[in-house]
């Protein structure tokens, strides 16, 4: 059968395998099958109980109750904590010493997805060979019959305050200063998970919030969402004479911003601004931040310039946690606008926790972004999206590899191309970075073009 796990869990269409109820059923049963086997990670709190919320899609309830109902049937309890974001299932997931933590959400996808995020008790994404267990499990026919007797089921429960204990956590992060006294903030919320507590908890620390997207219906999260132009939120900066604004994706990971004077800040430019105050505070354990492939190349050289060194690894944000866990760097991130941070107690890229950061750091140097971004310059970068009915390793096409060896070759050494697949959709993706926006423009095209003769 197709593979269940990707880049970031389980992906797909809501009431469609994998995500149909009497499989997420299954796959519940698998997760608490192989807990009581072994625990998700070191640290494991044997309280016996996994820590449930999700998004604002239609059919996140759907799926929440086949998960609990796999998840009881093992003898594992639950405890749901409604719609929050993923970060902060994360974070209560091991604050609260559950046993996992399931996110159900499809990030930055429309509202017909949905998806299965499982996190250990440390609050990290649980590893490679669990995962493996777990859907070598939910796809065998040894998981029809549970062996857990009627009087030890696991019991459900609600747990009302989980916003709340988030909400202490994130204004403890800044100190619970008022330190956005007296600036007015745009906050587009995608009628996701955010929708509630981002514009509570800035508006708590002093801001004058104006709040777009946060009226969630089920049909319309992240509708409008854009994360390489985030227009509305531009417009209604400049228009309000906004500080600043910010845009969460629907289940809160992701966050990119708006200067006052309607400049767009991705995650490039938050990394170098937060590596830099970091470093001239002596808070790096090591001289590294940790990024992707989809870096920019500007993004680089600034660190460079402020004796940082950049690891990239493949794209998705469990490789950048990894590989920072590994090298102990503490802050790490990608160009989609996920930041992580290791340094105060979080396990995973966060937007508001990262808004909070960065609007400290605003505010403690009296200064904006463009003026703490200073020596960040972004070469110009394109990306061509394809879609594609499967996906056939892309090194093992002559035809492709050989239209990528002729763009790198019209382009010279001074560009890179990246090709590569999308973790969570159907999609092949070409970037190309160069000093040329229109030449880059003509070979990423040709590239496309190719891959779409190539994988009809």
């Amino acid at each position: 059968m197709a593979k269940l796990f990707g880049t970031d869990g389980i992906r797909g269409v809501a009431n469609r395998w994998p995500l149909s109820p009497e499989f997420i059923t299954r796959i519940g049963a698998s997760i608490g099958s192989v807990l009581r086997q072994h625990p998700f990670r070191e640290g494991y709190h044997p309280s016996g109980f996994a820590l449930i919320g999700r998004d604002t899609r239609l059919s996140g309830g759907m799926i929440e109750n086949a998960l609990a109902a796999g998840l009881l049937s093992q003898g594992l309890s639950t405890l749901h904590v409604g719609i929050l974001t993923t970060p902060g299932i994360a974070y209560l997931t091991r604050a609260l010493g559950a046993s996992c933590g399931i996110s159900i959400s499809a990030s930055h996808n429309p509202y017909e997805d949905n998806g299965i995020k499982v996190f250990g008790s440390d609050g990290f994404k649980i590893p490679d060979v669990l995962e493996d267990e777990v859907e070598a499990l939910a796809q065998s026919a040894a998981n029809a019959e549970s062996e857990v007797s009627p009087a030890d089921l696991g019991r459900r429960r609600d747990y009302p305050h989980a916003v709340d204990a988030y909400t202490d956590f994130l204004l403890d992060a800044v100190g619970r200063r008022l330190l956005l006294q007296g600036q007015r903030i745009v906050v587009d919320c995608n009628h996701g998970a955010t929708f509630e507590l981002a514009p509570q908890v800035l508006t708590e620390l002093g801001a004058e919030v104006i709040a777009l997207n946060v009226d969630p219906d089920g049909v319309n999260i992240n509708q409008g969402y854009d994360a390489l132009e985030p227009k509305w939120l531009r417009e209604t900066v400049l228009l309000t004479d906004a500080h600043w604004g910010v845009q969460f994706d629907g289940d809160g990971d992701r966050a990119v911003f708006v200067n006052h004077d309607g400049a767009y800040f991705d995650g490039d430019f938050v990394l170098a601004i937060l590596a830099r105050d970091l470093a001239e505070r002596n808070r790096l354990q090591v001289p590294v931040v940790v990024s992707t492939v989809m870096a920019n190349i500007g993004l680089e050289k600034a660190l460079a310039e402020m004796g940082l060194g950049l690891e990239r690894t493949p794209v998705g944000d469990r490789w950048v946690t990894e590989r920072m866990r590994t090298l102990s760097a503490q802050i790490g991130g990608e160009q989609s606008g996920h930041v992580v941070f290791l340094d105060g107690g979080h396990t995973t890229g966060d937007g508001l926790y990262t808004t909070l950061r960065l609007a400290e750091v605003m505010t403690r140097r009296g200064a904006d972004m463009a003026a703490l971004a200073q020596g960040m310059r972004k070469y110009p970068q394109v990306l061509v999206n394809v879609r594609v009915p499967r996906k056939p390793p892309l090194e093992d096409l002559p035809e492709i590899q050989a239209r990528v060896a002729q763009s790198q070759q019209a382009l010279g050494n001074g560009s890179r191309i990246v090709l590569r697949y999308s973790g969570t959709e159907n999609l092949a993706r070409v970037m190309i970075e160069g000093d040329d926006f229109d030449r880059i423009t003509r070979e990423a095209n040709a590239i496309a073009d190719t891959i779409r003769r190539t994988i009809p």
